[in-house]
């Protein structure tokens, strides 16, 4: 158990050296909001999906991947069932009406990217990251369809379908797309040449550090002055680390999958406030520094919550 916890606290030790690099290049004026834009965009559209390729066909078999897709399964059944909990629990505690869609989003939603994928790799390696993925891909559909409709309605005036030619682009997003190919290589046994492998694996490599830096330039331009400690905040905190991860270990005991699989999911299932939610908030005239506060403090707290979390997976 301490060599368990020993190898989580340098996981998340890494992760931490590179954010708080991020966030004192950010200080003294190295990177600013548009640096952080473009590393977001160079993620997101390049470095991240060749990424995906990459690893997906040099880690898994098909069988192995057939075996996989199972697993889905318990993202999307956890999501849905931390957002329903944090439905109910807005109603219960009177969570202020025009913050409930976003208090639903962000207790049960997480930022599966930007630092789920870096402390993904940094706890388990890079055998981790198509496990990672599966959970991205049930993450990132929920937000862009129920997610974003309850911040939208939060505003009253809006009346805005769930379901739509804007919602389908934002859910195939080229990390998506990526991952879609990766898994079609791997179905059809299609073995990339040799020099585009490498290529894509060598810029793919820009998708952890630069994922941080821009956690850790965020942290900077929101600061820590927002934030105010009440009910709201408290059960937040409480879906992000406790009652998403919980509803994902019993998934697990009625879902066998992999160990490892299991694992990863539940760190998944724990990381902190998605970054787009303040942009969407504000994008529809939602509560945009209540996300702003949750995202920076939720991500400083999951580093430090990182190791007994990885201690405790080991013990369940």
């Amino acid at each position: 158990m301490l060599h368990s916890f020993v190898n989580a606290i340098q996981g998340v030790l890494v992760i931490l050296f590179v954010l708080m690099l991020g966030y004192f290049l950010a200080k003294y004026r190295w990177f600013d909001s548009k640096v952080s834009d473009l590393f977001a965009k160079v993620v997101v559209n390049v470095s991240l999906p060749l990424y995906m390729i990459a690893n997906l066909t040099s880690t898994f078999t098909k069988s192995e991947l057939e075996h996989s897709a199972r697993g889905l399964l318990i993202p999307f059944l956890s999501i849905l069932l931390s957002y329903s909990v944090a439905v109910i629990l807005a109603r219960i505690v009177n969570v202020k009406v025009h913050r409930r869609g976003l208090f639903a989003a962000i207790f049960s939603l997480s930022n599966s990217i930007f630092v789920g994928l870096p402390m993904s790799l940094a706890l388990f390696g890079d055998v981790a990251t198509p496990y990672t993925l599966l959970y991205y891909m049930a993450n990132t559909t929920i937000w862009w369809t129920l997610g974003v409709y309850g911040i939208i309605r939060d505003n009253r005036e809006e009346n805005q379908k769930v379901l739509s030619i804007d919602t389908v682009k934002r859910i195939f997003n080229p990390p998506l797309i990526g991952f879609l190919i990766g898994v079609v290589l791997v179905l059809l046994q299609i073995k990339l040449p040799k020099f585009i492998f490498d290529s894509f694996k060598m810029v793919g490599g820009l998708t952890t550090p630069l994922s941080i830096f821009c956690v850790g330039i965020t942290m900077y331009e929101m600061g820590f002055k927002n934030f105010k400690l009440d009910k709201d905040s408290i059960l937040v905190f409480a879906g992000r680390f406790l009652v998403t991860p919980f509803i994902t270990w019993l998934l697990a005991h009625f879902i066998p999958v992999p160990k490892l699989m299991r694992d990863v999911f539940i760190i998944m299932s724990a990381m902190p406030v998605m970054v787009n939610s303040a942009i969407i908030s504000r994008v529809y005239n939602g509560d945009y520094e209540f996300a702003t506060a949750m995202i920076t403090y939720s991500t400083v707290f999951s580093v430090v919550i990182m190791p007994f979390l990885m201690v405790l997976i080991k013990i369940i």
